[in-house]
């Protein structure tokens, strides 16, 4: 295959988007991938975001015109650039390679490409496992786990459960992973982006993925009481108590005891509503709008 140059290579991808060639989208992405590898050899930190901006804006090309390879092998080139920026300790790279994913994801799921969404999703958790919650800051976790959210609600919309179910998983995991580092606002951010997606499961009667949620509340509620966040338990319990109401109200089998059962394994006596509860979740929600204009 011939390899062009950057410039080549962007006009090529976007040009042949438009004329649906795909073997000449996949020649430019494979180029600009190989370009954005020799930059990172050569530790050109700021030529890397570059080259990995015109990527996305080719996938995102794509997969607005249902080209969805293109769309897939773009996100498996960002895993693959990830990767090698991780190992140079490159954080901001990493951070936009994610980013990037799951728009990428966002897009994919909006337009009824599962697999794409699927493969968006589950990258973007290996490009977030390549460094440990602690070197991420907060705006990098919040936005993390609000195109998870994107991702997850978008395939909910186009009826595809398994997309759901796969962003429901990884966004538990995230849910996890910062109650485990006593990350409480993260965790509170993480809760409230799991009951949204919770309550439009129980909208669509996904009973499956309404359980998923609720497992995943669980597991963040546990590890909160273990960690002593006081405020994310809470959060926990209100979220788990009224998907429970919201599964009744629509006659789903399995989520109402699952959320229930959910709500009996782990007891916090003592935890009510206090002004300063109300004012953390304002703040966290103003953080949400902040970090979400500007995806």
């Amino acid at each position: 295959m011939i390899t062009l140059n950057e410039a080549e290579a962007v006009d090529t991808g976007l040009s042949s988007v438009a004329e649906n060639n795909e073997s000449k989208v996949f020649q430019a992405l494979d180029s600009l991938t190989g370009i954005a590898e020799d930059f990172l050899s050569e530790n050109e930190e700021a030529d890397v975001w570059r080259v990995i901006l015109s990527i996305s804006d080719i996938a995102q090309a794509a997969a607005k015109e249902g080209m969805e390879l293109v769309a897939i092998n773009s996100v498996l080139a960002l895993g693959k650039l990830a990767k090698i920026a991780g190992k140079k300790g490159y954080g901001y790279i990493l951070k936009r390679t994610m980013i990037e994913a799951g728009k990428l994801g966002r897009t994919s799921a909006s337009g009824s490409q599962e697999a794409g969404s699927k493969v968006a999703a589950t990258t973007m958790m290996e490009i977030w496992n390549l460094s440990p919650p602690e070197k991420k800051d907060q705006e990098e976790i919040v936005a993390f786990s609000m195109l998870l959210r994107d991702i997850g609600v978008a395939a909910a919309l186009q009826g595809m459960e398994e997309a759901l179910l796969n962003a429901i998983t990884c966004l538990g995991e995230v849910g996890k992973k910062v109650a485990a580092q006593s990350l409480e606002a993260e965790t509170i951010s993480t809760l409230l982006l799991l009951e949204e997606i919770g309550a439009l499961a129980a909208e669509k009667y996904y009973d499956e993925a309404l359980s998923s949620v609720a497992l995943s509340i669980e597991d963040a509620g546990k590890l909160s009481l273990k960690n002593k966040l006081r405020e994310a338990v809470l959060q926990s319990q209100w979220a788990l108590e009224t998907l429970k109401v919201q599964a009744e109200e629509k006659d789903l089998t399995n989520s109402p005891i699952v959320a229930e059962m959910a709500l009996d394994s782990f007891k916090f006596p003592g935890v009510t509503e206090t002004v300063e509860k109300t004012e953390k979740l304002q703040e966290i929600k103003e953080l949400q709008e902040k970090v979400y204009s500007n995806l």
